[in-house]
C-alpha cells in the first residue's frame, strides 16, 4: 500500500473532494447498484486494494479483476470522470491528503480572534452534521443496529489512538442496553490476543481514521478470517479495514484547526445506540433498572461500613 500504517496512530489531514463532491472510496460504494457484474468486479479489487490497484496502468487494473479495459473505462465513467488520468489524480490527492500530518495543516490556518474562531467552528459542525447525513449509507447502518440488537451475538469494540473516546461510548451505552459487550484495551495488551476467543457470528465493531492504525487493520483481517462480521466506522477516505469490513458507516471529518472533527461520528453513535434501545424494547429496559437497582444497593451498602 502507499498509504503508511503506522501503529499506534491516527493521525489527520486536509479535506480533498473529486468533481463529484465524494471520496472515490466512497463514491464506489454508493454506486454499486448502478454497476453492470464486471464493473463490480472492478469496484471489489479497487476496494480491496485501496488505492493502490486504481494507481496503475488500465491493463493492469483490468487485469487484476479479470476483465477488459473498455470495462474499466465503463467504471471510471460511471463514477464521475473524463477519463483515467482524471481518477488517478485524484487518487494521487487522497493518498496526499492521507499522509498528510495534523502539524502540516496546522501551519495552514490563518491566525484568528477566540471569538470568531469558536463561532466558525461550531459553523464547521453544523456542515459537518449535514454532511455526514448525505454520506451514510442507510441500508449499512440499518444492518449495523440489527447486528448491534441481537443478543445472541458477542459484540467486542475497538478504538484508536484519537478513536478511543468513541469506543468506550460506544461500549458503555450498549452495556446498559444488553448483555455480551466489550471493549477492547489496547493499552493493556495487544488487540488481537482480545479478540483470539471470537467466533463465527459475532460482531467486531472498529473505528479506524486517518492516518490508520496497522493494528487495528490487521485485526479486522484477523476476526473476519474467523467469520466474525467487522462493523467499521471511518472518514470518507476510507480505511483499509474496509476491504473485511460487511458494513462500513463513514461520517464528514471536516472542522477548524488541526484535528480532524468526530462530531458526525458521535452523532450517528447516539442515534445508532437510540435505534437499538428501540429495537430491545422491554428487554433493554428492564436491564437499564437492574443495573439502577444494583447502583443504588452499591452506594447503600458502602454508606453503612
Amino acid at each position: 500500500m502507499l498509504v503508511k500504517n503506522v501503529p499506534g496512530r491516527e493521525e489527520m489531514a486536509p479535506d480533498v473532494t473529486n468533481d463529484t463532491g465524494a471520496r472515490i472510496g466512497e463514491l464506489v460504494r454508493q454506486r454499486q447498484a448502478d454497476l453492470s457484474l464486471a464493473e463490480r468486479k472492478l469496484a471489489r479489487v479497487l476496494l480491496a486494494s485501496y488505492p493502490i490497484a486504481g494507481l496503475e496502468s488500465v491493463a493492469r487494473f483490468a487485469e487484476r479483476a479479470g476483465v477488459s479495459a473498455p470495462t474499466v473505462t465503463r467504471f471510471i465513467t460511471k463514477l464521475g470522470f473524463r477519463g483515467y488520468p482524471e481518477f488517478q489524480e485524484q487518487l494521487r490527492q487522497e493518498v496526499q491528503a492521507r499522509l498528510s500530518s495534523p502539524l502540516a495543516r496546522y501551519h495552514e490556518e490563518e491566525p484568528k480572534g477566540a471569538s470568531s474562531l469558536v463561532s466558525g467552528a461550531l459553523e464547521v459542525s453544523r456542515r459537518n452534521l449535514q454532511a455526514t447525513l448525505q454520506l451514510l449509507s442507510h441500508h449499512d447502518v440499518e444492518e449495523v443496529v440489527q447486528q448491534l440488537s441481537d443478543v445472541r451475538r458477542r459484540v467486542l469494540v475497538l478504538g484508536g489512538r484519537l478513536s478511543g473516546p468513541l469506543a468506550r461510548y460506544l461500549a458503555g451505552q450498549l452495556h446498559l442496553l444488553r448483555p455480551g459487550i466489550g471493549l477492547v484495551d489496547t493499552e493493556r495488551t495487544a488487540a488481537t490476543q482480545q479478540l483470539i476467543d471470537m467466533r463465527k457470528g459475532d460482531v467486531l465493531v472498529v473505528f479506524d481514521y486517518r492516518r490508520y492504525q496497522s493494528d487495528t487493520i490487521e485485526s479486522a483481517r484477523l476476526v473476519a478470517g474467523q467469520g466474525v462480521n467487522v462493523v467499521l466506522f471511518t472518514d470518507p477516505w476510507l480505511s483499509p479495514a474496509s476491504a473485511f469490513a460487511r458494513q462500513v458507516v463513514v461520517t464528514s471529518v471536516e472542522t477548524v484547526g488541526p484535528f480532524d472533527s468526530l462530531v458526525g461520528a458521535t452523532a450517528v453513535l447516539e442515534a445508532i445506540v437510540a435505534a437499538v434501545l428501540a429495537r430491545l424494547g422491554p428487554r433493554a429496559q428492564s436491564r437499564m433498572q437492574s443495573l439502577e437497582q444494583l447502583s443504588a444497593s452499591a452506594v447503600i451498602g458502602a454508606g453503612d461500613q
